[in-house]
């Protein structure tokens, strides 16, 4: 049976999945799209496209792929991931655009990205246009699953608040709002990113402590390590260097005229 397709629409763009927790990302995306003035044209944005059995065209509509899953670790060694080249071939033949949020992944798609040269987009282009502004606050928030690793891993960071995902958003969005950083920590060993995690504190103003992440995010320049003094110099210091990753790596990208 397939799964049923969630859809947000936000102008003539329409993000898709059929994940829940892929549907609450497209949410933090649409904030990045608050700042942008010029049309796209009609597009739809599939997350977690490998998800579903099949992936409907609507004609006249241009289709953008984004892959979600964490393949490759910054050392270069697997994590986890059902996808196959196969798969990832199909899709950006279907797209006229398939991007790839944690350049690391690169290796695995082997020669496609040669071969398709004008299909692949590698890097996080969530950004909104533009700096924001850092917003004051007290504490560290974390917001995700709290499964039995993660717990053990809070227990050892002093002043943190942890919410589940299942909280109620208004309860999540008031947390994140009064915490003066937000916290990343993984679900699977290895160094790589969570990029909706990132995008949602820079959205809410909120430097990132985090372990570590894969490039082009560097510990102490764009975020701070989990045992790294948390201060009002350190995170505005991270915050200056995590405005200037976003502004390499603006959500426009993923919506200019098709590639080819």
């Amino acid at each position: 049976m397939a799964k049923a397709i969630e859809t947000l629409e936000v102008g003539e763009l329409r993000f898709l999945t059929t994940h829940r927790t892929l549907a609450l990302v497209a949410r933090t995306l649409s904030g990045s799209l608050a700042t942008l003035t010029e049309s796209f044209g009609p597009t739809d944005i599939w997350l977690g496209a490998h998800r579903a059995r099949r992936i409907p065209r609507t004609r006249g509509r241009r289709l953008v792929v984004v892959q979600t899953e964490q393949i490759l670790g910054a050392d270069g060694r697997a994590i986890e991931t059902k996808l196959t080249r196969r798969r990832i071939a199909r899709l950006a033949l279907q797209a006229d655009l398939f991007v790839e949020w944690n350049p690391q992944n690169r290796a695995f798609y082997g020669l496609l990205p040669r071969l398709l040269p004008r299909r692949f987009l590698f890097g996080p282009y969530v950004f909104g246009l533009g700096p924001r502004a850092q917003s004051p606050g007290e504490g560290v928030v974390f917001v995700g699953s709290l499964n039995a690793e993660r717990q053990a891993k809070l227990a050892q960071i002093r002043d943190v608040r942890a919410l589940p995902m299942k909280a109620g958003i208004d309860e999540i969005e008031r947390a994140i709002a009064s915490a003066a950083a937000m916290l990343n920590l993984h679900s699977l060993p290895g160094a790589y990113t969570e990029v909706p995690r990132v995008l949602m504190a820079h959205l809410a103003g909120k430097p990132l402590v985090s372990e570590p992440l894969g490039a082009p995010f560097e510990a102490g320049e764009s975020y701070l390590l989990p045992d790294a003094p948390v201060n009002a110099e350190a995170l505005a210091h991270v915050w200056q260097g995590l405005n200037a990753v976003a502004a390499r790596y603006p959500i426009t990208e993923m919506l200019w005229t098709p590639r080819g």
